[in-house]
């Protein structure tokens, strides 16, 4: 109930709704403004907005629900927490509060457009941040300056309080009119500390991208990872990993997946200047083999996890397969249900990573040398594995659930019906459960006679993705 939960308050359909009603309840503060007081839409947007308050509030309880501890909750939306306050009747006058959320909206939204591409980077995403926090300082001094000044002619209507607002927080200064009250003059003195902090802002971040320009590159940056979920976990660094995650971002099944990089690496990882979408990696500099570096990027929500023969440290090659080997028991003890693919560089150490349930084990040196075997002794071997092996061109490997109109057919009857329905090559059999005296957990190039089961999985040759 709680990971469902989880997920559904992370989706981004939900995410999105949030944000349109977060927008909404804004306009019906503005509007609420620009209503007389003897006018019955005045009291309609009012009950509307205590509706949509009350929809934050649930919103936040299963937040709360759902966090990994009350600390990290209010450390992420207290904000969000505030603008509920006026949700309690002696507190009505606090509507202003609820202007709150337009700050923790910009992050929202600049976490995703990080997450879209490249056209999406730093400096925009910290702008959006900046723009957010100055529409609600400025929607904060109009309605704070013409609920506490409403009597003084200078700001009874919301349209001067408005472009009020607007020339003190530019200015620095009251512009137009100065207010009588003490609770005017803190809503002025907010404005104006507003204005001067965040236009520094804004003009620090401008600069801070120009130099990154001027200097050439984009670079791999420590993101903020905690609304991860679904992504490639890669631990360790060595001269693959760059080819993988270009390989997985060439994938259109797997190219929108952030990809999570956990290495010790003394500085930024080198990423190939083409074929990398800079705005969907993460680079944590920290040691993988913590549990609470593991519980920090989120392996619990982890599509897959990746782990490296490690190179960013000079150590032994015993070592570095330790380091692996632990690693990865950490990760399945923290997450049962990954997927995981280890590199070691000596297959002996993989024994107990079988054991523990890892699904993909490699040794690099071993695949290499049984190529370089296998292509002497076959011509043509290496041009076709370069084909299946890149995502950029022609066919690929593909696992595929049996399809239900397959159980009981044999390996010859379903190579026929997937050929001539789908042009999909079968050359590998996973069996959900041991054939009667046989014990393989895949069987290559199956006998024609094999009987398929529903519930088995088929290694395919495709063009595209089953």
């Amino acid at each position: 109930m709680k990971a469902r939960l989880d997920r559904w308050i992370r989706h981004t359909a939900t995410e999105l709704t949030v944000g349109a009603l977060i927008i909404l309840s804004v306009v019906l503060i503005v509007l609420e403004r620009l209503t007389p007081a003897d006018d019955p839409n005045r009291l309609r947007f009012e009950v509307l907005g205590d509706a949509i308050t009350a929809l934050f509030v649930i919103e936040l309880s299963i937040r709360w629900y759902v966090a990994r501890s009350s600390r990290f909750f209010w450390r992420e939306y207290w904000l969000d927490a505030l603008s509920t306050v006026p949700l309690i009747r002696p507190l009505r006058m606090l509507r202003v509060l609820r202007l709150l959320r337009l700050i923790p909206l910009g992050v929202r939204i600049s976490r995703r457009t990080r997450r879209l591409g490249q056209l999406f980077h730093e400096g925009l995403a910290q702008n959006i941040v900046v723009a957010a926090a100055l529409l609600m300082i400025l929607l904060f001094g109009a309605v704070g300056i013409n609920v506490v000044e409403g009597r003084n002619p200078e700001f009874s209507h919301f349209d001067q309080a408005v472009w009020w607002s607007l020339f003190t927080m530019m200015a620095g200064e009251p512009i137009g009119a100065v207010p009588t009250t003490w609770a005017g003059r803190l809503v002025t003195l907010a404005v104006m500390l507003g204005g001067f902090t965040l236009f520094a802002m804004f003009t620090g971040i401008v600069s801070a991208v120009m130099v990154a320009r001027l200097r050439g590159g984009m670079e791999v940056k420590e993101m903020e990872i905690d609304d991860l979920t679904d992504h490639y976990l890669i631990c360790g660094w060595n001269r693959s990993a760059p080819r993988i995650i270009q390989e997985l971002q060439a994938d259109r099944a797997t190219r929108r997946h952030p990809i999570v990089i956990v290495a010790e690496l003394d500085h930024d990882p080198e990423l190939p200047r083409s074929g990398v979408n800079r705005g969907l990696i993460f680079f944590i500099r920290a040691d993988y083999t913590s549990a609470d570096v593991l519980r920090q990027v989120r392996v619990e929500h982890a599509r897959r996890a990746i782990l490296l023969a490690d190179k960013s440290k000079p150590r032994s090659d015993q070592d570095r397969d330790a380091r692996t080997v632990l690693a990865a028991l950490t990760i399945e003890k923290l997450h049962r249900g990954i997927h995981t693919c280890v590199e070691l560089l000596n297959r002996d150490n993989g024994k107990v990573l079988e054991l523990a349930g890892v699904e993909e084990i490699l040794v690099g040196d071993e695949y290499m040398g049984n190529l370089i075997a296998h292509s002497t002794r076959t011509g043509g071997l290496v041009r076709m594995l370069d084909e299946l092996l890149s995502v950029d061109r022609g066919s690929q490997f593909y696992r595929m659930a049996a399809p239900a109109d397959f159980d009981n057919l044999t390996v010859g009857e379903a190579i026929t019906r997937l050929k001539a329905q789908r042009n999909l090559l079968l050359v590998g059999v996973e069996p959900a459960a041991p054939r009667p005296g046989r014990t393989e957990r895949l069987y290559v190039n199956p006998p024609a006679e094999l009987v398929l089961r529903g519930d088995d999985h088929l290694l395919v040759i495709g063009c595209e993705a089953p």
